[in-house]
Formats: structure tokens, C-alpha cells, sequence
């Protein structure tokens, strides 16, 4: 017989669950009659028990689905028995809000509902990190114009429609001549500003339907649409050049400019969006050469790139077939606990004449050719090969290898792994990770996702590589079930420079996290980038500060001798809340604001404002101090000694201005001294506040972390 006293335990038991849950849970009757609602339902919807009982759900009803939406869920509720996705409810105080939606419906013994149990979570904070995310990457920060990752997305769709209307389609990039020797004259604030000023005039021309980006550097592009014939090319081009080679006036002062452009015509130049761009570069090297300020049409028949790459395929078959393509590993180690945890397997030619070729050197040469997927088969057998040789001497080692599109696109793309596989078969399970670019992955994400699900099978993981610099990387997470994320070198790099690079590594560690996707932070080169990737979450990396990429014989020899960093393991039980993001960005801002008085001293315009160099109050560092900082930590001691030290600062800083606009530069560069001083001060209490807020040991066992 049954135990009624244990059914009683059981549904205790299962109410405490339901109470304790983070996801919000209802129950309704079979007319659809709120019965009950957990803790964490009120504290989503603001609604109370007593004010959702008895009621339908039509109380969170937002507005935003029409009445085909709600048919269609019942339809597939009745149906199936369940329905999941997201929609839009609205809160108590009328707030909108998303979240993601499962309603099971329970029948009784007799097979008729009962009730209806519906479970959601909030997912607003997903979509706000997300909006965050999309901005940064899909916008040059200095100009608001498109960057180079939406340029390629949207000239990919401007070229289908010029395919299909039968129109042209001019694409221009647009490079100033000179504007190196001007941002070293000048400094980088006026160059900066002369890129603004490039930017708004290249808008002035362009038509509503064109696009105006800016690739990087002081090189633009410009794509015109629905041109109705050649003859329309030209007077556009002859009007850019001559806007973008007027003077630039800036606080009274007059900068001379000139541009050299290059272009090519879809579909006479009937190539791929990313070639079309390569043209048109192409193009405008050739105007340089031809005398600068001027434009060049890329000629399809002269072009040699054609024979080149043919005669680069055959050189690199022969090497494939004559084993002079190898491997080398670079290392990736998890920073809080020293431990390696796997390497990544990396190609190289070896070439006969040419030395030891890194893939950049020929992989982009082959990449839409069928020779990159025998490569790839070759790379992840010897990868194989390579882990199961390491096994034999007593040594488990995770290798992950980079898969190109053209390959992870097959057909056959999973029995090739699988064949693989059996041809090793000493090789442990959860061994091999594949890395595929985020970029390749949305080309078709079904058959991508049916890929991962498929080798998770074959224990086989996957990483997506160069996270963040994708077109739409929320949804790159949501739709392609990686079990790692790569965040892409680049933010590593300048992540202690750029805290537009700070705030976005911020937002893909946060998206990552909710996702429960791992995070490895690619090309970590100094002690300070590794602890402050750890700080903001991510406790795995690789990177040459860590370890070059290094022959498999030299493997082993590394990780017994590896050592982590002495300034990561200071590090190591900390775990840093990311409501106390806003300190970190504070340290760099104070030490950016310092280096500026620095280049000043060395001949640059001085990049700070009245405001931001004689108040206290004003500066970036100030700013934080005396509104989230003063709120957060007021009550702390090592918050309260920060500020004598930074009044000094500013009073410091104008006095070493003043000397040297008075042309004293040796007293000023002696005072600069003291200046040096005092940031060493204020990164000493900042490393203290630091210590105090993370909850870690004395300052005694913490010396100050040389991050800057």
C-alpha cells in the first residue's frame, strides 16, 4: 500500500521547489482560472497571489500579439499538450517586458485537462545586454556610421537585389591621403575630429537608399544603389573627392585634405560582396600610386588575382601531399586556477623558400575552394593522431581545431567526423573541439545547429571563434548551441586602452553566462588583461602573454614547466560582482586622464576641457566618484582617502599645463613626476577598495596590481 504519510512529504517537498524556483510558475483550472502562483511569479509581474487568483492570464496581457498568436498557441496547445516560445507580457505597473513561455497542459486519469502549468523566465535583462551588444558591433563608435560587419551584411543583401531588379550597384572606398602624417603633426584629437567631419560630408552626398561606412582607420566605403546607368557613377565620384578634399576648419585653424578612391560595378564586376570590397580597394591603392587625390575603376581583365590564387592552390596541394603543412598548439589555461586546460591546434606551412608561413599567408587564398576542406579533414586527423600519441605518454590533453565554412557547410560533413573518430579509436571521448567562425555559423543555422547536435553525440564539443564581432551575436547564441565562446582577440588587445572594448567584453561575458556557455578570452598578452578578464567573469584564455603556438614535441615540456602569473593568482578567490563593473572603468579613466597630461607634455593637443582638467568634479573619475561611487562605497575608508588624493590631481595637472604652454617643459616634466605619484596613489587605494569590496585578505597579502 502507498504511503500517505511520504505523498505528503512528497507534495512539502514540491512546494518548496515551486516557492524557491527563479522562474516565474501559474496554474490555471481547465477554464483557464489563475489557482496558483509561486514567489517568483509576483516578483516578475508585480502581481500579488490574492490579486491573480481567480483571475484568466489575460491580466499580463500586453497588447503586442494579435488574436492569430494566442489561436495559434491553443491550437498547438490542445494538439501537442505543450507550447513554448517567447512573448511579450506586461507587469502590474505597466511595463512590457519579454520572457520565454513553456505551458504544459495536465490531464486527468480519463485523459481530459484539468489544468493548464505554465513556467516562464524573464528575459528583458537578455534583450537590454543584447541591444548593448548590437550596438557596439554593428557601429564605429568615433563616427556612427556602420562598421565593417554590418557593411558586408548589408551589401550581401544589396547585391541580391540588384541581381534580382537587373540594376547596378557602385561600391566606393574612400582613403585620405596623408592622414597618418596628420594625426602625428596634430595629435589624434584633431584627427579624430576630421574623421567626424569626413563622415558628415560623405552623408551629405549619399541618397537615403546608399550606405556610407567607415572600415576602420580613415578608409570609408560607400555603396550607391539603383544607379540606372554608368554615366550616373562618375559626377557622384568627382562630388566626394572634391567634399572630401576641401579643408577641414577646426576651432579656427585649417587643415588640408585630399582622398584617393577606388571603385568597381556590380554586376560587370560580377563578384561575391566581400570580393566587390576587395576590388575596390584594390582600386584605390592604384589611384595612390597613379598621383593620389583622384578615383580608379577596378578593370576586371587586368586583374591578376585570378592566376595568382590558381597557382597558389597547386603550390599548397603539392605541400599537402608532400607533408609540409604542420601543427602547432597554443596552450589555453584557466587563470584563477593555474590548471591547463587544453590547447588549440594551429596550421602552418612550412614552405621551402618562403620560410614558416602563418595561415593568414595563404588560407584566405583557398577558402571558397574544395583543397580547404582536404585540408581540414587533414588538420583534425592529425589532431587525433596528436592527442592519442600524448595520451600514450600519460598525458590528457583537449585539442580544439579550427573548421572552415565551406567544410562545416557539407553535406557529409558529420560522417567525415565520424570517420575520423573510428580511425582513432584510443582517443577519449570530449577530447576534440571544433571551432567555427560566428560569422559562417548564421550562413545556415539548421544546418549547423543539426551539426552540433549530431557530434555532441560523437562527444565532440564546439567553440564559436571571434565572438562579438558578428553581425547579431545574441541571436548567434540562442540559435547555435556552442558549448564555448571565444571572445575575439581583438577585445583582449585594448581592453585596458578602450572602454568602449571594456563595456562590450562586459556585455558578451553577460550574454555567455546566461546562455551557461563557457567564455575563453582569446590573445591575453599581459598580466593586467588576464586579471581583468577574470574580474569580469572569464577564467580561461590563451594568448601569447600566456603561451606562443609552439611545436607538439614542445608540449609537454610547457605544461610541466608552466607557472601562472603571480598577479592572477592574487586573484584567484576573488569573484567580482558585476554591480561594482563601474570601479574598474573609474581606474581607466584616471589613468587615461593622466596619460593625456602626459602626451601634452610630449607635443600632442591637450584632449581635455576646461571642466575636465580644473574640477575635480568634472573629469570621468569624478564623475564616479561623487554619484555611483559615493553611493556604492561612501561608507568605506578606502574610499574616503581617494578623494584628497584626487584634489591634488587636479591641482597638479593645471599647474604642469600652464608650465608647459609657457614653454617651461623641463619644470614641467619635473612636476610630472610628482603627477606619476600620486596615480600610483590612487591605483594603490583603488587596488584597496578593490580588495575590500571583492571581500579578499589584507593589503599586506595583496600588493597593488600593475595594471596600467
Amino acid at each position: 500500500m502507498p504511503d500517505p504519510s511520504q505523498d505528503c512529504i512528497d507534495s512539502h517537498l514540491a512546494g518548496i521547489a515551486l516557492e524557491h524556483t527563479r522562474d516565474g510558475v501559474m496554474v490555471t483550472d481547465a477554464d483557464n482560472r489563475i489557482v496558483y502562483v509561486n514567489r517568483a511569479f509576483s516578483e516578475v509581474t508585480g502581481y500579488t497571489p490574492e490579486e491573480a487568483l481567480g483571475n484568466t492570464p489575460c491580466l499580463l496581457k500586453s497588447g503586442r500579439h494579435d488574436a492569430a498568436f494566442y489561436q495559434g498557441m491553443w491550437n498547438t496547445l490542445r494538439a501537442a499538450g505543450q507550447w513554448q516560445g517567447e512573448i511579450w507580457d506586461r507587469r502590474k505597473n505597466g511595463e512590457i517586458y519579454p520572457e520565454r513561455l513553456s505551458i504544459t497542459a495536465v490531464r486527468d486519469a480519463g485523459g481530459d485537462i484539468e489544468r493548464y502549468v505554465a513556467v516562464f523566465t524573464d528575459t528583458q535583462a537578455l534583450h537590454r545586454a543584447e541591444e548593448k551588444l548590437r550596438r557596439s558591433s554593428h557601429f564605429d563608435a568615433l563616427t556612427e556610421l556602420p562598421n565593417r560587419a554590418q557593411l558586408s551584411e548589408r551589401l550581401r543583401q544589396l547585391v541580391d537585389e540588384s541581381r534580382r531588379g537587373n540594376q547596378l550597384l557602385a561600391v566606393m572606398l574612400l582613403d585620405l591621403d596623408g592622414f597618418k602624417n596628420l594625426n602625428d603633426r596634430y595629435g589624434h584629437a584633431i584627427g579624430d575630429r576630421v574623421l567626424v567631419a569626413i563622415a558628415q560630408r560623405l552623408k551629405q552626398v549619399a541618397r537615403s537608399s546608399d550606405v556610407v561606412a567607415r572600415l576602420g582607420g580613415d578608409e570609408f566605403a560607400l555603396v550607391l544603389r539603383g544607379l540606372p546607368n554608368v554615366d550616373e557613377v562618375e559626377p557622384v565620384a568627382a562630388r566626394i573627392l572634391a567634399l572630401a578634399g576641401a579643408p577641414c576648419e577646426i576651432d579656427g585653424q585649417r587643415y588640408p585634405l585630399s582622398a584617393s578612391m577606388g571603385l568597381t560595378l556590380f554586376p560587370f564586376d560580377n563578384a561575391d560582396p566581400d570580393t566587390l570590397l576587395r576590388h575596390a580597394a584594390q582600386a584605390m591603392y592604384q589611384a595612390k600610386e597613379n598621383g593620389r587625390n583622384r578615383y580608379h575603376w577596378f578593370d576586371t581583365e587586368q586583374d591578376q588575382q585570378a592566376q595568382t590564387q590558381h597557382q597558389l592552390l597547386d603550390r599548397l596541394a603539392y605541400g599537402l601531399a608532400n607533408d609540409e603543412l604542420l601543427l602547432h598548439y597554443q596552450p589555453k589555461v584557466n587563470l584563477r586556477s593555474g590548471q591547463v586546460v587544453g590547447a588549440e591546434a594551429l596550421l602552418r606551412w612550412q614552405h621551402p623558400q618562403q620560410g614558416l608561413l602563418l595561415p593568414g599567408a595563404f588560407l584566405p587564398q583557398v577558402e571558397h575552394h574544395d583543397l580547404i576542406v582536404e585540408i581540414g579533414e587533414w588538420v583534425i586527423r592529425q589532431a587525433l593522431a596528436q592527442i592519442a600519441a600524448w595520451d600514450r605518454d600519460g598525458l590528457a590533453v583537449s585539442v580544439s581545431v579550427n573548421v572552415a565554412a565551406r567544410q562545416l557547410m557539407r553535406e557529409d560533413f558529420v560522417d567525415g567526423i565520424r570517420r575520423c573518430l573510428n580511425d582513432y579509436p584510443e582517443v577519449p571521448p570530449g577530447r576534440l573541439e571544433l571551432e567555427i567562425l560566428e560569422s559562417a555559423a548564421r550562413e545556415n543555422t539548421l544546418h549547423v545547429r543539426g551539426v552540433i547536435e549530431a557530434c555532441r553525440e560523437l562527444s565532440v564539443g564546439f567553440a564559436l571563434d571571434h565572438f562579438g564581432t558578428g553581425y547579431d551575436s545574441f541571436f548567434s547564441l540562442r540559435d547555435i548551441p556552442a558549448e564555448t565562446l571565444k571572445i575575439d582577440q581583438s577585445f583582449a588587445h585594448d581592453v585596458l586602452e578602450d572602454s568602449d572594448d571594456l563595456t562590450l567584453v562586459e556585455g558578451i561575458i553577460d550574454l555567455a553566462t546566461a546562455f551557461r556557455s563557457r567564455v575563453v578570452a582569446e590573445g591575453v598578452e599581459t598580466s593586467g588583461q588576464g586579471v581583468l578578464m577574470m574580474r569580469l567573469g572569464c577564467d580561461l584564455a590563451q594568448g601569447n602573454g600566456i603561451a606562443r603556438p609552439m611545436p607538439a614535441a614542445d608540449v609537454p615540456a610547457w605544461i610541466a614547466a608552466y607557472r601562472p602569473d603571480p598577479q592572477w593568482a592574487l586573484w584567484a578567490n576573488t569573484h567580482w560582482e558585476m554591480s561594482d563593473f563601474p570601479l574598474l572603468v573609474a581606474q581607466y579613466d584616471h589613468v587615461k586622464w593622466v596619460r593625456r597630461i602626459e602626451r601634452y607634455l610630449d607635443g600632442a593637443t591637450l584632449q581635455l576641457s576646461p571642466a575636465e582638467l580644473f574640477d575635480h568634479h568634472q573629469c570621468r573619475f569624478g564623475n564616479w566618484y561623487y554619484s555611483h561611487g559615493l553611493r556604492r562605497y561612501g561608507q568605506l575608508q578606502e574610499f574616503i582617502d581617494l578623494e584628497p588624493i584626487h584634489i591634488a590631481v587636479h591641482q597638479l595637472g593645471p599647474r604642469i599645463v600652464a608650465l608647459r604652454a609657457a614653454g617651461e617643459v623641463a619644470q614641467a616634466r619635473e612636476q610630472a613626476h610628482e603627477l606619476l605619484a600620486l596615480k600610483g596613489q590612487i591605483l594603490e587605494k583603488l587596488s584597496a577598495l578593490q580588495r575590500s569590496v571583492a571581500g579578499t585578505a589584507s593589503k599586506s597579502d595583496y600588493p597593488q596590481l600593475g595594471l596600467f
